[in-house]
Order: C-alpha cells, then sequence, then structure tokens
C-alpha cells in the first residue's frame, strides 16, 4: 500500500499494490510548517493504520539531530511520530532521511529554495556554520526498496545517509557555477553541524557493493539542476 503522492511516495509507487508493506509517503512537506492542522493531519492519517499486521515503512529525517533545530515545530513533529510508531506499530521501519534531491516543484526543499533564489536574482540569508547530506532520489529509491524487500532492519530507527557532509555555502558555490550567476546573500553566523549514526546504513552498502564518488553532491545537484 502506497500513501502519498509527492517525490517520495513516486518512487515507491511499485508497494502500491503490496498487500504486506504500507509506505507512509504523507506526511508535511515543508520543514518551515508552523500551521498546527498539518501536522495533525499526518497523525490522524497514520493513527488509521496502528492496527494493520503490515509493515509500516515512514520517512523522518535526519535534522531531528541537528542542534539548532530541536525547537522547531516540524522537528519536535517527527519525533513525536517517531516514538508513536516505535510503540504502537508492531512492524516498521524508521528511516532517517538527508535531503533528498529529485525533479518536484517543493519550492521548501534546499535546493529548490537555493535554485530558484539564485535564478531569481533574490537576497536570501545563508547560515555560514550549516551543513546537510544530499541523496539522489534515484539511489535512495533503490537503497531503500532492497531494506524493505529483506526485512533486515525491522523495527528499527535508521539514519540513512552518505558520508558526504557539505556545508551549505558549498551548495551554493555549486548553484552558482550550474546557473552561471551569483548568488545575492547575506552571512549570518548560525546554523550548525551534526553527525547521523549511519554505521549499519554504511556497512549494509558495502554488503550490496554500494559506492558513491568523491564528486557525489556535484553530480547529484548538476543532474536535476542544469537543464532547468
Amino acid at each position: 500500500m502506497l500513501i502519498g503522492r509527492g517525490l517520495i511516495a513516486s518512487t515507491f509507487k511499485h508497494y502500491s499494490d503490496n498487500s504486506e508493506v504500507i509506505v507512509f509517503a504523507s506526511g508535511v512537506s515543508n520543514s518551515g510548517e508552523s500551521n498546527v492542522a498539518e501536522y495533525e493531519r499526518e497523525f490522524k492519517l497514520l493513527q488509521q493504520y496502528v492496527s494493520s499486521y503490515s509493515k509500516l515503512i515512514y520517512f523522518s529525517t535526519c535534522s531531528v539531530l541537528d542542534d539548532s533545530l530541536k525547537e522547531s515545530a516540524y522537528i519536535r513533529h517527527k519525533l513525536s511520530i517517531e516514538k508513536y510508531i516505535s510503540e504502537n506499530f508492531s512492524s516498521f521501519i524508521i528511516f532517517r532521511l538527508p535531503i533528498v534531491v529529485g525533479n518536484n516543484t517543493n519550492p521548501f526543499t534546499l535546493t529548490n529554495f537555493l535554485f530558484n533564489k539564485i535564478k531569481n536574482n533574490e537576497k536570501f540569508t545563508l547560515y555560514d556554520r550549516a551543513h546537510r547530506y544530499l541523496m539522489d532520489i534515484d539511489d535512495l529509491g533503490y537503497l531503500l526498496s532492497n531494506i524493505i524487500d529483506i526485512g533486515k532492519f525491522d523495527n528499527k530507527i535508521l539514519d540513512i545517509c552518505f558520508n558526504n557532509r557539505i556545508s551549505v555555502l558549498e551548495i551554493v558555490a555549486i548553484f552558482e557555477k550550474i546557473i552561471n550567476k551569483k548568488a545575492l546573500y547575506i552571512i549570518k553566523e548560525s546554523g550548525s553541524s551534526y553527525t547521523p549514526n549511519n554505521i549499519e546504513f554504511m556497512n549494509y552498502l558495502k554488503e550490496v557493493n554500494f559506492q558513491t564518488q568523491p564528486t557525489y553532491n556535484n553530480n547529484v545537484i548538476a543532474k536535476y539542476y542544469s537543464y532547468r
């Protein structure tokens, strides 16, 4: 079963007719969301499946580890959902995702936000200590589908990211080269860097012989934005 219609949902559409798995991809898409009703909508929808014997797949975020964001409504909501699932679902996997890059029009994703700001010559604030992890939606779909199918990490919360931490300032520099335009930003001394506990995930990558190149971050941004 598949719940949702966005980028993540479309990547896991092959589970639509699978009665043994519930891929819950109908979460709040804006990490800056302040409308409580949006969070309540997701929670109430999730509750409808608590009595199911199917394996629940839920997508959280690695940003729950970011100290600079821990008081945000979005992060508090994600942690609350993680706790609820762990305590109430008999079979589940919670994937904490990095910044997922793909073909979508959601203006609230980090990469879409930066791309649009630079392309449209709009000024924005850049946090000099902010770092993130990027992942190609195609890699995410391939790797997580295999994890779901083999049942390797059942009833676990798994940090999903490569060892490819990159500063937001570096991401902006990549976009400047792709767009061939200088970004207009104000640097603010803020943000933070965090290290997900991705040891289990990285060990799994070794098992399936999946490797990333040193130019991974550049490649994934160029893949989805150079043509726009």
